[in-house]
């Protein structure tokens, strides 16, 4: 696909948020600084949080898999149309995309429980963190919702050049989708987790 110009981030975050938002935000970043951090509370979440990113990751992409569809060896109709076809792989991605979002949006909040003992500052980073999500969960599921029509018109592609070995192309855009999807989702994992190892984390 093509690269899709985009607007400064502030921009599109203003889009998102309203003013309401923008004064909650405001009084979190300004409140005044409380007791110091404490090294050994910062210590075990970090490592804590080194062990269950690996985990999550390894059990996410554990379910990307589904013999049946990578092989193509799914049965078909002879009239089967292509939308019949693809129904599979759709209901897979949704299946998955829903493990996504429900893992890392746990993986996140026992993160934050982390850092809201380590200091007052990581606390304050956590209440940001925590509200930034709820503010964003509807424009995210918005934008999640065009992964299944980009995957209709991948397939639409591959079935159109080859009806016989249009399957496996499919599954490996798939597999990308999903693994670009884990990736996006756990950037304000890794930002929290950066922040347990910065001495001003905002």
């Amino acid at each position: 696909m093509a690269p899709v110009p985009l607007a400064p981030a502030a921009a599109r975050l203003g889009a998102w948020l309203g003013w309401a938002d923008a004064i909650t935000i405001s009084q979190l970043l300004t409140a005044p600084p409380g007791k110091a951090a404490s090294e050994a509370a910062r210590s075990e979440a970090r490592c804590w949080a080194g062990g269950e990113l690996e985990l999550v990751r390894a059990q996410l992409a554990s379910g990307f898999d589904n013999a049946a569809l990578a092989s193509g060896s799914e049965p078909e109709a002879e009239d089967a149309t292509l939308p019949q076809l693809l129904a599979p792989y759709l209901q897979h991605v949704a299946q998955q995309q829903r493990t996504i979002a429900s893992r890392i949006t746990t993986f996140r909040a026992q993160l934050r429980a982390r850092l809201a003992n380590a200091s007052d500052e990581l606390a304050r980073l956590a209440q940001l963190d925590e509200y930034v999500e709820r503010a964003l969960a509807s424009p995210e599921r918005r934008a999640m919702t065009g992964v299944a029509a980009l995957l209709e018109m991948r397939a639409r592609r591959h079935y159109d050049a080859d009806r016989r070995r249009w399957r496996p192309r499919l599954w490996s855009d798939l597999q990308r989708v999903l693994r670009a999807e884990l990736d996006q989702r756990l950037q304000p994992v890794l930002g929290l987790i950066e922040a347990l190892g910065t001495s001003s984390p905002l």
